[in-house]
């Protein structure tokens, strides 16, 4: 830390007043100034290294270019003055979890611990529950088609009018069901081929649009993402206009 900020996290015992030399977790700003931190070093390695937080992902091409890729980052590291932990490490792997996700081998999708973690939960009865397992199930909604429309009954729950406190009726029941069944077999999303043409599919009802991002690949579709977005008051109008809107979601 600079030396006139170690003050501002000074704190006294019963034997003395302490301050920080390194920058300590806890503090309001030290998740964002560590990962400003982690973003400069790595920027020279862009192209094949991505940090969040204290993990990093190396990817690269085959063993002999990712031999190489952790050769630069360690070095670069080791020049920082970082230390790395290597029983918490995974080198050449051909698939990994990463932040709630399996990646590898140009595709991804939901790791199964987080999965089961979703499934086990209770039906909410409040509606801080709710928004709180709806949170959880919009982490990996790029998995699930139509997501907006199967989730409609619930997000209607969250709103202002609704009562803190509500009865779980059928139609909650049986969406709260269908979004744990989808993300239980969810479909494997594959990583883009920027040279290949994209292929979007879109589709519309009376509470929402969706859109599937795919490319083709020896005669057969791979798809990339799901997107959908609930209609509110103000957008819902004609199925021609939304199914336009529906190929120029955010998330596509």
């Amino acid at each position: 830390m600079e030396e006139h900020s170690k003050d501002y996290t000074s704190f006294k015992t019963h034997r003395a007043q302490y301050r920080f030399n390194v920058l300590p977790f806890g503090l309001k700003n030290a998740t964002a100034t560590f990962q400003r931190v982690m973003n400069n070093s790595l920027k020279e390695f862009s192209e094949f290294a991505r940090a969040y937080i204290d993990d990093i992902a190396i990817y690269s091409v085959d063993i002999g270019t990712s031999l190489k890729h952790l050769d630069y980052v360690f070095r670069k590291l080791d020049e920082l003055g970082f230390t790395v932990n290597t029983k918490k490490c995974s080198f050449v792997k051909f698939q990994i979890k990463y932040l709630g996700h399996i990646i590898g081998s140009v595709k991804h999708l939901p790791d199964p611990d987080k999965v089961k973690v979703i499934r086990e939960l209770d039906a909410p009865r409040t509606k801080t529950q709710l928004r709180s397992l709806l949170g959880l199930m919009n982490y990996y909604r790029d998995y699930i088609p139509k997501y907006a429309d199967i989730a409609h009954p619930l997000t209607e729950l969250t709103k202002k009018r609704a009562l803190e406190i509500f009865e779980w009726k059928e139609i909650y029941r049986t969406a709260f069901q269908d979004l744990e069944d989808k993300l239980s077999k969810p479909p494997e999303l594959y990583t883009s081929a920027l040279e290949k043409p994209f292929i979007i599919h879109s589709d519309a009802s009376e509470v929402g649009i969706g859109a599937c991002l795919s490319q083709e690949c020896d005669g057969k579709q791979y798809p990339i993402c799901y997107a959908s977005q609930k209609l509110t008051p103000a957008l819902v109008y004609d199925q021609e206009r939304s199914l336009c809107d529906s190929l120029v979601l955010k998330k596509v």
